[in-house]
């Protein structure tokens, strides 16, 4: 028995353990963190970012209404894209409406005084031809006075005496045959071989050469004696009568030239305000186009400064003082950032030099675009303007960044302290690879600003955890949460060329062994 024993307390004690062996092990709950990953880029190798600056979009545009008016439409917020001509506020038009309405109807008004106007201007017109032919028929009946006193003035020239003398003669030869044929004529009759009709006749004839000789003789005395007092009277009358008539006809004239100075006048008045009419039609017009304001630029709204119901004027802003614009839109696909040197630092700056400019962990390239051409009186230093390229617009104006000069050429990867692990003799990094992190040795360089120069182990490209590889271990498995980026992104670098990666965020889930 006593022997027994033992041997069955032993074969006891292996059972159990056997038993033991084979159970499954004690579950533990898996934990769960985040972390945060870089993508290896190359980046310039500065000493020290020991300049600072607030990040500015490159080109800023001010928009404001170009007329006065209630704003009854915002469409656009702050952090909103904007393209050239998009519809950003409108202004309530009843008013501008109306104003063009009672443009119009002046405009209307204006015309019919035009019209008017220039009937009149027609009628002056007419008037003055109608005095001017007055004129010249006044002229015409003085020329013909003046040609009449002056021929009897001058009494009756050979040609009208010779002319005077032959009248007489024919006159005297025509009575000499009717006084004959009316002697023969009465012999016949008395015989009775002539009727009493031809007789008459005859004697009819001769009374006519007596009448003919009468006229041509006393025309010839006439002439031989010259004008008569009475005639010459007569003919200075009818000069003066002409002259009167030329002085009244002109008077007339005048008096046309004047109606056509005031017509020609009442015209240009109408017309005046009828152009007045036209030009507050158009205004009345334009106001009306500028009660939707329309982007200028394409680019993302900065600031916003108005509400609907607000009262606004021409060109007026929002702010309390009215000198804030409504709406200021950036273009950030670039921005600048203004860097204040030292007076005696100037000549180490060059217009085109590349410049480092971090936020946070982030370092990208820029360019000297300006160099401030006098001294600020307060700091005594020079603003130098950087432009850095922002493709993806994830840097935005406000942000505080820090710059340093790259002093040259040289580029090498660098990652955070922080995504280094440096406990062992061999320093060590995550990559992340298929989901996993994957533990990889690095060989480490000099620190540039808080950041390890990797000499050997990563290549360009590779996914580095950088904010919570001190909790894992390799082989855990990586899963990725999409939008639980933080605003501490993970280190990585832009080039001017190149497109900056987002930060990725991911969870880690670790699968802690059973308890042997």
């Amino acid at each position: 028995m006593s022997k027994k024993w033992p041997m069955a307390f032993t074969s006891t004690l292996l059972l159990m353990a056997l038993a033991a062996c084979s159970s499954e092990p004690a579950a533990v709950q898996p934990t769960t963190s985040t972390v945060q990953i870089m993508t290896v880029k190359k980046q310039p190798l500065n000493t020290s970012y020991d300049l600072s600056g607030t990040l500015e979009a490159y080109d800023q545009t001010p928009v404001s209404f170009q007329t006065a008016g209630t704003v009854i439409q915002i469409n656009k917020e702050i952090g909103d894209q904007v393209s050239k001509g998009d519809m950003i506020a409108k202004l309530d038009t009843a008013d501008l409406q109306l104003s063009l309405q009672n443009a119009q109807e002046d405009v209307s008004a204006a015309a019919a005084s035009l019209a008017s106007a220039k009937a009149s201007l027609r009628d002056a017109q007419a008037g003055q031809q109608s005095a001017r032919a007055g004129v010249s028929s006044a002229q015409a009946k003085l020329e013909s006075a003046r040609i009449g006193e002056q021929d009897i003035q001058s009494g009756a020239r050979s040609q009208e005496l010779a002319q005077a003398q032959n009248a007489v003669t024919q006159a005297q030869t025509a009575y000499n045959q009717a006084k004959t044929e009316a002697t023969r004529s009465q012999t016949l009759l008395d015989n009775g071989l002539m009727t009493q009709q031809d007789h008459d006749k005859a004697q009819t004839a001769l009374s006519d050469a007596q009448a003919s000789l009468n006229d041509a003789q006393q025309k010839l005395s006439l002439i031989r004696e010259g004008a008569s007092a009475a005639d010459r009277a007569k003919a200075a009358s009818a000069v003066k009568e002409a002259q009167v008539g030329i002085q009244s006809a002109q008077a007339s004239v005048e008096q046309a030239n004047a109606g056509v100075s005031k017509a020609n006048a009442g015209v240009q008045q109408a017309q005046a305000a009828y152009d007045q009419k036209l030009v507050a039609v158009e205004t009345a017009k334009l106001n009306l186009s500028r009660t939707s304001m329309k982007a200028p630029a394409t680019g993302t709204i900065l600031q916003k400064n108005v509400s609907v119901g607000q009262s606004v004027s021409a060109g007026g802003g929002g702010g309390s003082n009215g000198s804030s614009p409504l709406f200021l839109i950036g273009n950030m696909n670039k921005l600048k950032v203004q860097l204040p040197i030292a007076d005696s630092d100037m000549s180490n700056w060059k217009i085109g030099q590349q410049v480092s400019v971090q936020l946070y962990d982030e370092v990208r390239r820029g360019k000297v675009n300006k160099l401030s051409p006098q001294t600020n009186e307060n700091t005594g230093s020079i603003n130098v303007e950087v432009i850095i390229d922002n493709p993806q617009r994830s840097w935005k104006p406000g942000q505080v960044v820090q710059a340093s000069r790259q002093i040259s050429e040289a580029e090498g990867i660098l990652v955070p302290v922080t995504a280094v692990i440096s406990s062992s003799n061999q320093p060590h990094v995550f990559r992340a690879i298929n989901g996993k992190a994957i533990q990889t040795n690095v060989k480490l360089g000099k620190v540039y600003n808080n950041q390890y120069e990797i000499l050997n182990g990563l290549k360009i490209g590779d996914k580095v955890v950088t904010t919570g590889a001190d909790r894992l271990f390799n082989g855990d498995q990586l899963t990725i949460e999409k939008g639980m980026q933080q605003g501490n992104s993970a280190a990585h670098t832009t080039d001017t060329d190149a497109q900056s990666d987002p930060p990725i965020t991911t969870s880690i889930t670790e699968d802690v062994g059973a308890v042997q």
